[in-house]
């Protein structure tokens, strides 16, 4: 019995160590653009914690279209909600769960959903083009522990950790295409 232990414990151990050393900017090196969209310095990968809200300022330019798409670390089980507003118009552009029930296109900016029309699986993505420069704030609200979960186990436990992970936020760009009069 006490060798289960022990092993268990080698094996615990160094797994729960490198969550704890997350290299999030290795992450974002992992994205890749696709064409005719090319990678944008804007794009950032941070550790995160659960319970927590981040706010991240991106200044969009006229001239350029921009596609933003949105990774977490599996553990926050996707329970995050995303909301971007224009600071300009003081718009709310979007406002969605990390994951939604359905799962449908557009519900959701962390599920993948069947694409028909390409006939694939798709990660969700976000364009904008915009008309004049402008700053989006995304604002990033990740859950926190469970409450009910807490008052249903003894008052005796160890005080609950915060689990970290990593976000980021992918952005692409292009030169944006003339249309109508000129």
């Amino acid at each position: 019995m006490r060798k289960i232990k022990l092993i268990s414990l080698l094996i615990i151990i160094p797994v729960a160590m490198a969550a704890q050393s997350l290299d999030c900017p290795s992450t974002l090196k992992l994205r890749r653009s696709a064409p005719p969209y090319s990678f944008n310095d804007l794009s950032k990968s941070a550790q995160c914690f659960t319970g927590k809200k981040y706010e991240f300022m991106v200044p969009l330019m006229k001239g350029k279209d921009y596609r933003l798409t949105f990774f977490a670390s599996p553990i926050f089980n996707n329970d995050i909600n995303f909301r971007i507003i224009d600071m300009n118009s003081g718009d709310k552009v979007l406002d969605l769960p990390g994951e939604s029930q359905s799962g449908l296109k557009g519900e959701s900016v962390l599920r993948e959903y069947f694409d028909q029309e390409l006939d694939k699986v798709v990660h969700p993505y976000f364009d904008f083009y915009p008309s004049s420069s402008t700053t989006l704030k995304i604002i990033i609200e990740v859950a926190g522990v469970d409450e009910k979960k807490n008052n249903t186990e003894s008052s005796f436990k160890a005080p609950e950790e915060r689990k970290k992970g990593c976000i980021t936020v992918f952005i692409q760009d292009k030169k944006s295409e003339e249309v109508g009069f000129q």
